[in-house]
């Protein structure tokens, strides 16, 4: 990729939304590619933070392992995110894992010249900030619908959230075009596997939700 494509594709992360092309420049002379494969593991969760990365196409999931080994995925990132940015800043640990659910292309930015620039740019330090405060909001939001609904009331809201982000919505139709498999979506909801297979066989019966393969569609109405 020529240095001028980096710097495109850097323009349109939410981090770097904004800022000045010689800081975009300045980026990109220290970005590398790197390229992975559906299934591959970019770091684990406690692993040193070396640097942040961006996503060019294909999608990241994010994950949380516990001490006996089970995973819990709790977000997917698709084109445009930015990956690492919490363990980048402070210096300890990945607080989570990443792996491919898709062939991934990335750009890599080293955290050493990165807070480099971070000293002396207000524009990038002002969207850190605000993408902390986005992260933030996610996760309270997250608690908030863990404590207060149900589980098929969760599973609803987090297939519409999945349509918006990676797949398709219009006036009568929330589409899930991501092939998802049971297991990943309770790890999200923090169920179990049998759990949302009840559900979603319950909402496809009464025709709020229709199941074609790896496709899911969410109706506003109730199909008969």
């Amino acid at each position: 990729m020529a240095a001028s494509d980096i710097v495109a594709r850097l323009s349109r992360a939410v981090l770097f939304n904004g800022l000045d092309p010689e800081d975009l420049t300045r980026l990109a002379g220290i970005a590398r590619e790197l390229s992975l494969q559906n299934g591959g593991t970019l770091f684990d969760q406690g692993d040193e933070s070396d640097g942040l990365y961006v996503i060019v196409s294909g999608i990241i999931r994010i994950y949380l392992t516990a001490d006996d080994s089970r995973e819990a995925t709790i977000n997917l990132l698709e084109d445009g995110e930015i990956i690492g940015e919490m363990a980048l800043l402070d210096g300890l640990p990945r607080s989570a894992g990443a792996a491919a659910l898709t062939d991934v292309k990335l750009i890599f930015i080293p955290r050493d010249p990165f807070m480099e620039l971070l000293d002396t740019s207000r524009k990038l330090a002002r969207q850190i900030i605000l993408t902390l405060c986005e992260r933030l909001r996610a996760a309270n939001a997250q608690v908030d619908q863990a404590i207060f609904h149900d589980l098929r009331h969760r599973l609803l809201v987090l297939l519409r959230q999945l349509a918006i982000i990676h797949g398709q919505v219009d006036a009568e139709v929330a589409v899930v075009d991501l092939d998802l498999t049971q297991g990943t979506l309770a790890q999200m909801l923090g169920a179990s596997r049998e759990a949302v297979n009840k559900q979603l066989r319950a909402l496809a019966k009464e025709g709020r939700i229709q199941m074609d393969g790896p496709r899911i569609r969410v109706f506003r109405t109730v199909k008969k």
